[in-house]
C-alpha cells in the first residue's frame, strides 16, 4: 500500500502538466487519436475490399486490432517511458541516482517514467473496440465481457514484459536501440491474425514471444471461432502468461542490476 500511494503521489505529479500545458495536451491527445484511428480504418477498408482474410471478416480484424493496441496503450502508460529512457539513464549515468533512493529502483524507474501521453491512444482503441462488438456476434454476457477485460490486462502484461525484456539487456550493451525497433518490428505481427503465417512464425509468436496470447486466441475464445488451426481455449493461458512473463521481467531487471556498473561521467 505503501509503494501504491507513492506512485499516486508520482502520478499526480505527471497529470499537474496537463494543467499547466492543457493546449499541449490536448494536441498530442488529438494527434495520436487520429493517428490511431487512420490506421483502423485503413485496416477495416483493406480487409473488407477482399470479404475476408484467413477467415476474418473486417469487424473481426477490427476487435482483433483494437484488443492489442488497447492493452499496449495500457502498458506504454506505465512501462514504455521507464524502459524506453533506461539506455539513456545508463549512458548518461543517471541511472546512478535512482540506486541511492531508499526505494525500490524498479518501482522508482516505474514512477518517474509514467506516461499519460496514451490517452489518445486508448480513446482511438476501446471506440473501434466498440464499434467491432456492436457489429459482431458477439454476445455480450457478463462472463464475456469479463473475460475480455482479463483477455485484455494479461495482454498489457504481455506487453508489459517484452518493454522490460528488450530494454534491460541496455545494462550490458547499452545502447539498446537496435532491440527496440526489432520489438516494435515484432508488434507488427500482432496486426493480423496468427493463422496467415507460415508455421515458423506461428511457433515464433506462440512459444518465443507470444505476442498472439495478447489478442489472436482472446478473440477467437470470444467469438467461438474454431476454424482457425488451433484450439481457443488457449486464450485461457493469457493471463498466466502474462503474469509469468512480467514476474520474469522483474526478476532480469535485478539481475541486470546486480552486474550494473556505472558507465556515465
Amino acid at each position: 500500500m505503501e509503494y501504491a500511494s507513492l506512485y499516486w503521489d508520482f502520478v499526480k505529479i505527471k497529470l499537474k502538466s496537463i494543467v499547466e500545458y492543457p493546449g499541449a495536451f490536448w494536441a498530442e491527445t488529438f494527434a495520436k487519436f487520429m493517428g490511431f484511428a487512420s490506421q483502423f480504418i485503413v485496416t477495416f477498408l483493406l480487409v473488407y475490399r477482399f470479404e475476408t482474410l484467413a477467415g476474418w471478416t473486417a469487424y473481426e480484424i477490427l476487435l482483433f486490432v483494437s484488443i492489442n493496441i488497447t492493452a499496449y496503450s495500457l502498458a506504454g502508460f506505465f512501462m514504455f517511458n521507464p524502459f524506453a529512457m533506461l539506455s539513456m539513464h545508463i549512458q548518461q549515468g543517471t541511472f546512478d541516482e535512482m540506486l541511492t533512493k531508499p526505494l525500490n529502483p524498479f518501482f522508482y524507474l516505474c514512477g518517474k517514467g509514467f506516461l499519460y501521453g496514451y490517452i489518445g491512444n486508448l480513446i482511438a482503441s476501446i471506440g473501434t473496440m466498440i464499434i467491432a462488438i456492436v457489429n459482431l456476434d458477439f454476445n455480450t454476457t457478463f462472463y464475456n465481457m469479463m473475460m475480455l477485460i482479463v483477455f485484455i490486462i494479461g495482454g498489457a502484461l504481455i506487453h508489459c514484459a517484452l518493454f522490460m525484456f528488450f530494454n534491460i539487456p541496455a545494462f550490458w550493451i547499452i545502447k539498446s536501440d537496435a532491440l527496440i525497433t526489432l520489438k516494435w518490428s515484432l508488434d507488427d505481427f500482432a496486426r493480423y491474425p496468427l493463422n496467415i503465417y507460415n508455421k515458423f512464425i506461428q511457433f515464433f509468436l506462440i512459444i518465443i514471444v507470444p505476442i498472439s496470447f495478447i489478442n489472436f486466441f482472446p478473440v477467437a475464445f470470444l467469438l467461438g471461432k474454431d476454424n482457425i488451426g488451433f484450439n481457443p481455449n488457449l486464450a485461457l493461458l493469457t493471463p498466466v502468461i502474462g503474469i509469468m512473463l512480467t514476474v520474469l521481467g522483474y526478476k532480469f531487471f535485478f539481475f541486470a542490476v546486480k552486474h550494473y556498473s556505472s558507465t556515465g561521467s
